[in-house]
Order: structure tokens, then sequence, then C-alpha cells
């Protein structure tokens, strides 16, 4: 199985606790190519190490170098940087042998076997994923219409994204996607996103949200149904950690920031974990102030 990250240093760390999640899951041989051009030789190790200490022999860590000027100029925020847009280079930069890679952003943990996803038949498209905000309609908040989709269109999160390494070496034209950018630079409120999205208009597969589930769809309605004891209705395979804050900072709430915590201690420093006993105050807070905007909202209605 052929997956693939894009991280800088910063984001080593949930990229390791992904990574556990994965092997604990997925007991089938793992290659993890990692694209990147800013993480340091000593994380590169790390992660080599940390690989071969999840899974054995059927750990493989393969570092794929991207020159650092391939996207200068496009479009990047203080949250979306430079390598969200690696993934599109699967096809130019991975082994010419590979028929199949999975992206996965490193905000997430697994929570059972990948195999039938990475399994999927492509039925002739370049990737799949999973409709972005689809509680909400699978409109993600107007984003069609501002990318100049049509309402048959769809729009896909991009954490997670199954590529047809044949048809990315064969019609992905690097020139072509910065073009692209270049044209629609004023309208992308999510880089990369945005742009897969209108690049490869009508060549995108969709499956069940199951495979890209996010816990900031309703934080905090969530939460208050878990704690009542009510189950959802969907059981994830993939959890997907998405806006702020994440769940490795203190004002997290979610009723799988409880999954992710048994993950994340194990790479907390000492005093990291002291700090996060002080999170059920965070969580009455949440609470109360989430109470006061609901009782404030029920007051005004006439």
């Amino acid at each position: 199985m052929n997956i693939l990250v894009t991280v800088d240093d910063h984001y080593v760390r949930p990229l390791r606790i992904m990574l556990a999640s994965l092997f604990q899951h997925e007991k089938q041989p793992l290659d993890i190519y990692l694209m990147h051009s800013n993480v340091s030789q000593e994380n590169l190790d790390l992660l080599a190490s940390h690989i071969r200490q999840l899974g054995g022999e059927r750990g493989r860590f393969r570092s794929v170098p991207v020159q650092d000027s391939m996207f200068q100029g496009a479009p990047i925020t203080h949250y979306f940087t430079k390598e969200m847009y690696y993934r599109v280079l699967c096809g130019e930069l991975l082994p010419k042998t590979l028929d199949r890679v999975l992206y996965l952003d490193p905000d997430m943990i697994i929570r059972s076997s990948i195999q039938h996803f990475y399994d999927m038949d492509f039925s002739g498209k370049t990737l799949i994923g999973v409709s972005d905000m689809p509680t909400f309609g699978g409109e993600a908040y107007g984003r069609k219409e501002k990318c100049g989709l049509s309402a048959e269109d769809v729009y896909v999160n991009s954490g997670v994204l199954l590529f047809d390494m044949k048809k990315m070496r064969d019609e992905f034209v690097l020139k072509d996607f910065f073009d692209h950018i270049e044209q629609n630079r004023d309208q992308l409120e999510f880089p990369d996103q945005d742009m897969i999205n209108i690049f490869f208009r009508g060549k995108i597969g969709v499956v069940s949200e199951m495979y890209n589930y996010s816990s900031f769809y309703s934080c905090m309605s969530d939460f208050i149904s878990w704690i009542l004891g009510k189950k959802g209705t969907i059981d994830p395979v993939i959890v997907h950690y998405m806006g702020q804050p994440k769940p490795w900072e203190i004002q997290y709430i979610s009723k799988y920031y409880f999954e992710y915590h048994r993950y994340l201690k194990d790479f907390q420093s000492k005093r990291e974990r002291a700090f996060f006993l002080l999170k059920p105050c965070f969580v009455v807070k949440e609470l109360w102030e989430t109470g006061c905007r609901v009782l404030k909202r029920v007051v005004k209605k006439p």
C-alpha cells in the first residue's frame, strides 16, 4: 500500500501520530512517501526510525525531496503552506512503477483498515475523495459557486485523496496547473483544495464521508450528544481534525478528542502532560460559552 504525505518541520509530530494509528489498524505492507522541501535531516531520520519501529519489515520510509522553488509565488496563507500543493506532483516525482497512491493529511487518525478504500475501482476517474462538508449538504459553504463550479460538479476535501498514478503521469501537466492558479488566484480561499477541484473537474470520484470524517462539522453538538450517550449515524474509518484549534491544543473539544489523546500522550513531554490536566477547565468554559450563545439566540426570537 502506497501512502503519500507532505509536511514541514512543524507538522512532524502530528504526522507521527497519524502514522501510529495507521500502522495499528492496517496490517498490509506500507510504503510511506514523504514529499518535502523544509524538513530537517534530524526529523527525516526520526520519521524513518519511527516507521521501522511501528511496522518492522512491513514499513518503509521514502524521502522525496521537492525543489523549494517549484511553487514559488503560489497562493499560501499562515495555515496553508506550499507543501499543500505537493500532492499533485505524485505522478511526476514518485516511482513510475506505482499504480495508485493514497494521500493523507497529518491531522487525522485511522480507526480501522483502509484497504477497501485503497482498492476501489477508479471507474475512469483520476482521483477519488470525500465531498467537503457533506453534513451541510455537500456545498462546502458556497465554495462551488465561488470556484466557478456548477451544482452538478463535485467538490471534495483535499485531506484524503486516492490518485490513479497512470492518469497522473499521462494527463497531468504541472504548467497547466500553474496557469490555472494564476487564472483563479483571487477566488482561492482554500488554495490547494479549490485548485484540485477546479483543475480536475469532471475527473473526481466520490466515496462515503466515513473515509474522511471531520470532527469539525459540529464539534460541540457532537460532543454534547456523545456525553448524553447518543450514537452517531456514521462510524468513521478516518477522522480528520479539520479547522482550528487542533486536537493537540488544550482548547480543542470533540467526541473524538479522547481517541486522539491515546496517541498524543506518547508524544508529549512531562510538562505538556501536566499542562493538559487543565483540560476539564477548558471544557467547562466552552460548554458555558456555548450555552450562553444558545440562550441569547433563544431570547432574541419573537
